[in-house]
């Protein structure tokens, strides 16, 4: 799949200049690309196939902004260290008509759509221009099914322009089901948001039997893939009496499980041992690509995302200064760099995990330093509080703290990773960050590169992003039985709670949950403090993506706002009904003529 991407690439650029010359340039080689005879063998046609694919690899998707430009600033994943052009507007949920990378998103989902529409044509073209046997009949079919698969999934991401699913006659997406041959089909009106999800769950129906029995290639979508973003996609368009038999159907029969906690620690970080596993029913799969730095090429088969929210490394050859000791001075600055590092953890995040401790201040003078051995994370001339660190570990030995804190987040000068060198370093604050010594400023760590910088890895990271695994699946199951069959429910909210502290999943244990209103990790005045389900889900798919579309599932704009409060940008505001959803980009009112609705409260 990763190498057929590649070869797309090529693919794009030579439809691209065939259309521009297409006046005067006649092709008559039969083995070129010429929509005439393309496609003219099944492998054509499964290259058109994997056009769907490389959709979610464009620059305003998994290649760069989806998370950092995107949902982490929409659901408060991330603060910024800085207020950066227009995702001060993202952060504060009320994005302008002509933010870049909103505008950049729509288009790539609208594009990502087309791209799986040409590859539903393509497949029938073939289909009714060459005769087929049974084998290839069964092939494009289970090609057909992919491509519906892709088309929904882009839907799927296409929801944060949703209007929120409870406004009557709310505004969803245009809906584009084949390969527009006229203006009109080009510009459709935008259905109502129950249109838009009725599509999406369609579309999954009809994949579902053209995908049933392949299971061989991890990287192409499978009948469980589709059955997973189905159960979800019938969740988040508040059904979940038709997601419950679906939602069973995984549980008992897809021979998924959850991972064991050793592996779930560590599967967001590009390892190729611990991707495709048996947890993950889907996932968008990333490669290293040595030949591209970064993402700004358009399509890549890495991810630049992580080199915006890259760790900050501690230098170790940092100069012997010391800090300033007088009151309200500020600490020495040690990092060093190997991606951008614009995101960190907001601090309400590290709080709602339940870290208690304050930011621990300047550092002080190492008194077991010695300067003629090499530096080390041991060997510092200057380290944080001793006793500060020793209170850290105790609340993370003693699971005092949630585990998965540790596994989506990096505390400064007590976790380490390797820098650009290969040496083990302390995960830093940003520099820009050191006139602000009440801010904890956590890394994040799901999805970076802990095994160096991201420079290292050409700012194209090869780490996979989970979009549907079994411990989602579950904590929707719960949701669904949650009023019917509570005992359940909250047996399945356990198993998930379980393996986060290393204990059997399917054994009651003393870190269960009684009632669904018992205390969580989350802290007083915090919504979830006393909400088992929504804590789970919000604790467990950490930076995964999936929080804001549970906050807009619930409708819990407000409860959150009340508790982040503030952002690098600012207080933060309630804006009704305008905050669960992101304007249509002013470019694409404006191709419409003025035509395409906008989004009520932009």
């Amino acid at each position: 799949m990763k190498n057929k991407i590649y070869h797309f690439i090529g693919i794009i650029l030579l439809s691209a200049v065939i259309a521009g010359c297409s006046d005067y340039l006649q092709v008559t080689d039969q083995g070129s690309v010429s929509s005439d005879v393309f496609p003219s063998t099944i492998d054509q046609v499964d290259l058109m196939l994997t056009s769907s694919y490389a959709g979610s690899h464009q620059l305003g998707l998994y290649a760069f902004y989806w998370f950092p430009m995107g949902i982490y600033l929409y659901d408060h994943t991330s603060d910024t260290d800085g207020t950066y052009d227009t995702r001060a507007t993202q952060m504060s949920n009320n994005t302008i008509t002509t933010c870049p990378y909103n505008t950049q998103t729509y288009s790539d989902i609208m594009r990502w759509i087309g791209f799986s529409n040409a590859a539903l044509e393509g497949i029938e073209k073939y289909r009714t221009n060459h005769p087929l046997d049974t084998v290839n009949t069964k092939r494009l079919n289970f090609m057909k099914g992919q491509a519906l698969f892709n088309r929904a999934l882009a839907y799927w991401h296409g929801q944060i322009f949703f209007e929120i699913e409870s406004k009557p006659n709310g505004l969803g997406l245009p809906l584009i089901d084949k390969v527009p041959k006229s203006v009109n089909e080009m510009m459709p009106p935008r259905a109502t948001t129950k249109e838009s999800w009725n599509f999406i769950i369609s579309t999954l129906n009809e994949a579902i039997p053209l995908l049933t029995g392949h299971t061989t290639d991890l990287t192409r979508a499978t009948e469980w893939a589709a059955k997973g973003l189905l159960a979800k996609a019938y969740m988040q368009s508040r059904n979940p009496g038709r997601a419950v038999p679906v939602l069973e159907e995984i549980i008992q029969n897809s021979g998924k499980a959850l991972v064991p906690s050793s592996t779930y620690e560590d599967m967001f970080y590009g390892k190729p041992a611990n991707e495709f596993n048996k947890e993950n029913l889907y996932e968008i799969d990333m490669t290293n690509n040595p030949k591209q730095t970064g993402p700004w090429a358009a399509y890549t088969t890495g991810s630049g995302m992580p080199m915006v929210f890259a760790p900050w490394p501690l230098n170790l050859d940092f100069r012997d200064k010391g800090p300033n000791t007088a009151p309200g001075s500020l600490d020495i600055i040690t990092n060093s760099t190997g991606g951008w590092g614009n995101n960190y953890v907001h601090d309400a995040n590290v709080r709602r995990f339940g870290f208690t401790l304050t930011a621990p201040g300047n550092r002080v003078k190492n008194t077991g330093y010695v300067k003629a051995n090499a530096r080390s994370t041991t060997n510092l001339p200057w380290i944080i509080d001793p006793a500060y660190t020793s209170q850290s570990n105790d609340l993370r030995t003693k699971k005092l703290v949630d585990p998965r804190l540790y596994v989506g987040a990096g505390q400064p000068y007590v976790d380490t990773f390797k820098d650009g060198l290969g040496r083990v370093t302390f995960y830093d604050k940003s520099p820009a960050l050191n006139n602000q010594p009440q801010i904890l400023s956590w890394n994040h760590k799901k999805f970076s590169n802990r095994e160096g910088t991201e420079q290292l890895l050409n700012f194209s990271s090869p780490a996979n992003y989970p979009v549907i695994r079994l411990a989602d699946i579950y904590l929707l199951y719960a949701e669904a039985l949650k009023d019917s069959l509570p005992v359940k429910a909250l047996e399945y909210i356990n198993k998930v709670h379980r393996r986060a502290y290393n204990l059997p999943v399917d054994v009651a244990s003393a870190v269960d949950y009684k009632t669904f209103t018992d205390v969580t990790m989350a802290p007083v005045g915090d919504h979830l403090h006393t909400d088992v389900l929504k804590y789970e889900r919000w604790s467990e798919l950490f930076a995964e993506g999936q929080w804001w579309f549970d906050i807009r599932r619930w409708e819990i704009g407000q409860k959150e706002v009340d508790y982040y409060k503030t952002t690098r940008n600012g207080t933060l505001t309630y804006r009704g009904i305008g905050y669960y959803v992101q304007p249509i980009p002013q470019t694409e009112i404006d191709r419409y003529h003025g035509t395409l609705q906008q989004s009520e409260g932009y």
